[in-house]
C-alpha cells in the first residue's frame, strides 16, 4: 500500500500545476500591462485555469482515494482469509485434543474398573482369611482330637494369605498405573494448553 502512494505524479496533477503557474504568469503580465482589457482577459484566464486545475485535482484525488480503498479492501480480504484459516486450524486442533482426552478418559475408566475388580478380590480374600482364622481357632481349641484337621487348616490359611498378598500387590500395581496415567494426562493437557496459548 505504501509503494503505490509513492508513484510519480500523474499527468493530471502536472497539468493542474502547469495551469496554475500559467494563471500566475498571465495575472502578473496583466498587472504589469495595467490596461483594462488585459486585466479582464488575465482575470478570466486565471479563473478558468483555476477551475480547470481544481477539477483535475479533484478527479486525481478521487482516483487516489478509490485506489487506496481497493488496496485496503484487498488487505482486509487477506486478513479475513488468514483468520478463517486460523479458525479452521484451531477447530481441528480442538477436535484432535478432544479425541485424545476421550481416549485418556476411556483408559482411566478401564484402569478404575481393574482397580475395582482387585478391590473385590481383596475383600473376598479377606473373607476367606477370616474364615480360615476362625477355622484355625476352632481347631486349636481341640488340638489333641483334630491335629490333622489343624494342619490342613493351617495350609488353607497360608494359601489365603498368599492370595491376599497377591491381591494387595495387584491393587498397589493398579493404583500406581492409575496415578501414572492421571499424571501423564495432566502433563499432556498442560503442554497442549501451553502450545495453544
Amino acid at each position: 500500500m505504501a509503494s503505490s502512494r509513492r508513484n510519480p505524479r500523474s499527468r493530471r496533477a502536472v497539468g493542474a500545476t502547469g495551469l496554475l503557474i500559467s494563471a500566475v504568469v498571465v495575472a502578473t503580465a496583466g498587472i504589469i500591462v495595467s490596461t483594462v482589457p488585459v486585466l479582464v482577459a488575465a482575470t478570466v484566464y486565471a479563473v478558468v485555469a483555476g477551475v480547470v486545475a481544481a477539477r483535475m485535482l479533484s478527479n486525481e484525488l478521487a482516483d487516489r482515494r478509490r485506489e487506496w480503498s481497493l488496496e485496503r479492501a484487498h488487505i482486509v480480504d487477506d486478513n479475513r482469509r488468514a483468520s478463517v484459516a486460523r479458525s479452521r486450524e484451531h477447530i481441528e486442533f480442538a477436535n484432535q485434543m478432544g479425541s485424545r482426552i476421550r481416549l485418556r478418559d476411556a483408559q482411566l475408566a478401564e484402569l478404575r474398573d481393574v482397580l475395582v475388580t482387585y478391590e473385590i478380590d481383596i475383600a473376598k480374600a479377606r473373607e476367606r482369611l477370616s474364615e480360615e482364622r476362625a477355622r484355625v481357632e476352632a481347631l486349636e481349641a481341640d488340638v489333641d482330637a483334630a491335629r490333622s484337621d489343624l494342619e490342613s487348616a493351617q495350609f488353607d490359611l497360608a494359601r489365603a494369605l498368599d492370595s491376599l498378598a497377591e491381591s494387595e500387590s495387584a491393587e498397589l500395581d493398579a493404583r500406581a498405573q492409575l496415578l501414572a496415567w492421571e499424571e501423564a494426562a495432566t502433563q499432556e493437557e498442560r503442554r497442549q494448553h501451553d502450545r495453544s496459548a
